[in-house]
């Protein structure tokens, strides 16, 4: 009977470091993964207020769908035109309580933003909350959806 006992606290007692290793290696793939689309978002709003078409054309994903805080739907093809033509045009964009949550290959980002531009010639809700979502394809993290809500209120 003893040397089951001794094998039951072993297991026991070894098992839980086991359990907490595999924890903290997902934990920390699942930070450079949030740390990798903060970048990839602060990259895309970059590209936004310049008008990068190239860095647009990489961020977003083939299939792209958004719908921007005055209800507007664009692909792709339409968010790199309008930005580039000037009709979608922002001065800033800022984030904050942003929080990206990681599903395999799959991450979903939220927040609120603080925006001014104009959207062709009529100023954009200034204060929104939104969701993006981000999918790892072909090994590049792309952003596949984009949706923006307006803030009534400030919080």
């Amino acid at each position: 009977m003893r040397p089951v006992l001794f094998i039951a606290v072993l297991v026991l007692t070894v098992a839980p470091m086991g359990v907490g290793q595999g924890q903290s290696a997902r934990g920390s793939h699942r930070t450079s993964v949030e740390e990798t689309i903060r970048k990839l978002d602060n990259e895309r709003i970059q590209a936004q207020i310049h008008a990068d078409a190239t860095a647009l054309d990489r961020i977003y994903a083939a299939d792209f769908i958004g719908v921007g805080p005055s209800g507007t739907v664009r692909t792709k093809p339409q968010v790199i035109l309008d930005f580039t033509s000037g009709d979608l045009k922002f001065q800033s964009i800022t984030t904050d309580d942003v929080q990206v949550r990681v599903y395999g290959d799959t991450a979903v980002e939220t927040g609120r933003s603080t925006m001014i531009g104009q959207d062709k010639g009529k100023t954009v809700p200034r204060d929104t909350r939104f969701t993006r979502v981000w999918v790892k394809q072909q090994g590049h993290w792309r952003l596949v959806a984009n949706h923006y809500s307006s803030q009534t209120t400030r919080q």
